[in-house]
């Protein structure tokens, strides 16, 4: 996965529109279907919270094979590439201590995959609007930068592939 410059505004845009129309969907879906099947099968004393649960449940998974059906569509690129990204960064995340102490002892593919997560993260907040941490982000993007001079290892974004997070299990 490579970094790419996406548009702030649209990428926002796009990104409320796919959340309201699936909401939308998944809400009207899961109440009628749960309206439906107490009207058929309720019992007109109360009790019905199976019939609503598999409703909403139903709702739920007709809801998700709508949107795996439209999630390759050019529109969504932009929303698609932020959550790419976040998976990318999480994954990184999870084994966050395992690549800084591979980085620290001298791995350049450590020092790779961690530039790209300094990088991941700086992108997904200027993305989201999320201003919470970004000053411990750059000071610990920065120490990461000092200590990659210190060993003389390349901290490039670019060269991230994501076959090096295999080599972390």
């Amino acid at each position: 996965m490579k970094l790419r410059e996406i548009d702030k505004p649209t990428f926002r845009k796009k990104q409320r529109n796919v959340a309201i129309v699936f909401c939308s969907v998944f809400l009207v879906l899961g109440l009628s279907i749960a309206a439906a099947f107490r009207h058929w099968g309720g019992n007109p004393e109360g009790e019905n919270m199976l019939l609503n649960l598999a409703g909403v449940l139903i709702g739920l998974v007709i809801t998700g094979g709508m949107f795996s059906l439209v999630s390759g569509n050019p529109y969504l690129e932009e929303v698609r590439y932020g959550w790419n990204l976040k998976r990318q960064v999480l994954k990184i995340q999870n084994k966050k201590h395992v690549w800084k102490e591979r980085a620290i002892a001298g791995d350049q593919t450590a020092a790779t995959v961690m530039a790209f997560y300094y990088a991941g993260v700086t992108q997904l907040q200027y993305l989201e609007n999320n201003e919470f941490g970004q000053s411990e982000m750059a000071e610990e993007r920065n120490e990461f930068e000092v200590q990659c001079a210190a060993h003389a290892l390349e901290h490039d974004a670019d060269a991230f592939t994501i076959d090096m997070l295999l080599e972390v299990k």
